[in-house]
C-alpha cells in the first residue's frame, strides 16, 4: 500500500519540473506551476507579499539556552516575565509560540536565558551569504515560501569545523524534489532549464512548506490559492488594452444619408480626424452641411477581472488588510483593527512555521539542539488597557504582588513590593 501510495505521489512531484518546459503565455485553465506563480509576482501580488515579508524578517528572531552549572561560554540575561509567559504560552489568549518552543520550555520551566551577544548560529543568520545578507535571506525565504509555496536553505559547511558558514536561498522554482524507493525523498535537484542540474542530498537542503492537500512533496503557495482569479484579472487586462488601442473596432460609426462619391467620403474622413483626433482636441465640435448619422459603438464595461474583486481574493488569500494595501483608507479605526487580526492571523503563524524549521533542521548543525532554542518576539502588540487593569486587579486582589507587576512592566523593585496585599 505505501508503495502504491508513493508511486501516485511521485508521478505529482514531477509536474513542476514537466510544467517548467510549457511555451510561454499563461491562462487560468492552465495548471499552477511555480515558473509562472514567480511571473506573477507584481501589482498586488507584490505588495501582498512583501507586506508579510518585510514584516516576519523585521521581527526580532532570539537565542535562548538552557540555565547551566559552571561558565557560561556566552553572555546571557533572564527574560522577563512578560516575555515568559509568551514562550510559555501562558497568555489568556491563543498568542504563543510554535510547538517546539513550548514543548522545550514545559521541560525546562524557568531554567533558562537569554543569549546576548555574538553566537555562531545567529551570526550566520544574520549573514547568511556574500550574495544576501540576513534580512534579505529572511524576505526572500518568505517570498519563496507565499510564491511557489516552498523555500529552499542550502547551508554551506565550513570544512573544517563542519558548521555552517553561509545560508544560500535556492530559487524555488528551479528546485524538483527526488521521491525516494527506500525513503521518502533522496534529495533534490536544482538547475533552470537549459543549465547543468546539480544533485543535492536531503541534509543538505531545509525545506520550508506550506500545507498542500494534493502533493505531500511541494507547498501550495498563496498565489495557487488565487490562480483562477489571477488569471481573470490577466486576461481583463489584456481586453482592456486591447480596447485601448482600438484593436477591435472604432468609435464612432458616421452613416452619410445622403448619396456621396468615394472622393467625398474620404475627404470628408480627413476633416474629421483633422480636426477632432488628439488629446487636445477634447470639448471641439465639427459642423457640416447634408444628412449624416454619428453611432457610438461603445459598450458597457465588463465586469470580469473587476480590480475590486481581484484585490479582495487576493489579500484574502495572503491574509493581508485591504486596508494596509490601500494607502488612502478612511477608516482608520478599523484599519487598527484588522492590522492586529493581521499580525496575530497571518504574521505569527509564519513566524511559528519559520522558528519551528530553524529549530528542527538549523540548530542540529550547530550540535546545540538539545540546549538551545530560536525564537521570535511576540509580533501581536499586547493590549495594553487590558494589561495594565490585569495587574492592578491581581495586585488589589493580592495574587500578584507590585515588585512582580513592576517586572512586568520592566520597572525596577521598591522596598517592601514584595508583599502581597489583603484582598
Amino acid at each position: 500500500m505505501l508503495a502504491w501510495l508513493k508511486s501516485r505521489w511521485t508521478r505529482h512531484a514531477r509536474r513542476n519540473l514537466d510544467q517548467q518546459y510549457f511555451a510561454s503565455g499563461w491562462s487560468p485553465a492552465r495548471a499552477f506551476d511555480s515558473s509562472q506563480a514567480i511571473a506573477q509576482f507584481g501589482s498586488w501580488v507584490y505588495a501582498a507579499a512583501m507586506l508579510n515579508a518585510q514584516t516576519v524578517a523585521s521581527i526580532p528572531l532570539r537565542l535562548y539556552v538552557r540555565r547551566r552549572p559552571g561558565r557560561k561560554l556566552f553572555h546571557t540575561r533572564s527574560v522577563s516575565t512578560q516575555k515568559m509567559r509568551y514562550l510559555a504560552g501562558d497568555r489568556h489568549d491563543s498568542i504563543r509560540p510554535s510547538r517546539g518552543v513550548l514543548r522545550k520550555i514545559a521541560d525546562w520551566r524557568s531554567d533558562f536565558e537569554e543569549v546576548t551577544e555574538a553566537h555562531p548560529a545567529l551570526d550566520v543568520l544574520s549573514v547568511s551569504s556574500a550574495h544576501h545578507n540576513g534580512l534579505e535571506s529572511a524576505v526572500l525565504r518568505m517570498l519563496y515560501l507565499q510564491i511557489t509555496g516552498n523555500a529552499y536553505l542550502h547551508p554551506v559547511m565550513h570544512t573544517a569545523i563542519h558548521r555552517p558558514q553561509e545560508l544560500c536561498v535556492l530559487p524555488s522554482q528551479w528546485v524538483t524534489i527526488l521521491p525516494g524507493k527506500q525513503q521518502w525523498i533522496d534529495g533534490y535537484q536544482y538547475g533552470s532549464f537549459g543549465s547543468e542540474k546539480r544533485f543535492f542530498a536531503l541534509q543538505e537542503i531545509i525545506h520550508w512548506k506550506l500545507p498542500n492537500l494534493e502533493n505531500p512533496y511541494y507547498g501550495q503557495s498563496r498565489v495557487e490559492a488565487a490562480w483562477s482569479a489571477l488569471g481573470l484579472h490577466d486576461a481583463k487586462r489584456q481586453m482592456d488594452i486591447a480596447r485601448f488601442d482600438n484593436h477591435a473596432r472604432p468609435d464612432y460609426l458616421l452613416i452619410v444619408k445622403q448619396g456621396a462619391t468615394t472622393e467625398a467620403l474620404d475627404r470628408f474622413e480627413r476633416q474629421v480626424d483633422a480636426k477632432l483626433r488628439g488629446v487636445r482636441q477634447s470639448g471641439k465640435f465639427i459642423t457640416i452641411s447634408g444628412d449624416v448619422q454619428a453611432t457610438p459603438l461603445n459598450f458597457p464595461p465588463d465586469v470580469i477581472g473587476d480590480t475590486n474583486r481581484v484585490l479582495e481574493e487576493i489579500a484574502a488569500c495572503f491574509g493581508v488588510p485591504i486596508s494596509k494595501l490601500l494607502a488612502n483608507d478612511p477608516n482608520k479605526a478599523g484599519a487598527q483593527t484588522a492590522d492586529t487580526a493581521w499580525m496575530r492571523d497571518t504574521i505569527l503563524p509564519y513566524c511559528r512555521l519559520d522558528e519551528e524549521k530553524l529549530n528542527e533542521a538549523y540548530l542540529p548543525l550547530f550540535g546545540i539542539e538539545e540546549d538551545a532554542f530560536l525564537a521570535y518576539d511576540n509580533p501581536v502588540p499586547e493590549d495594553r488597557r487590558y494589561a495594565l487593569q490585569r495587574r492592578i486587579e491581581y495586585v488589589r486582589s493580592g495574587i500578584m504582588s507590585r515588585n512582580e507587576a513592576r517586572a512586568e512592566e520592566g520597572l525596577p523593585p521598591i522596598p517592601g513590593g514584595d508583599e502581597l496585599q489583603q484582598a
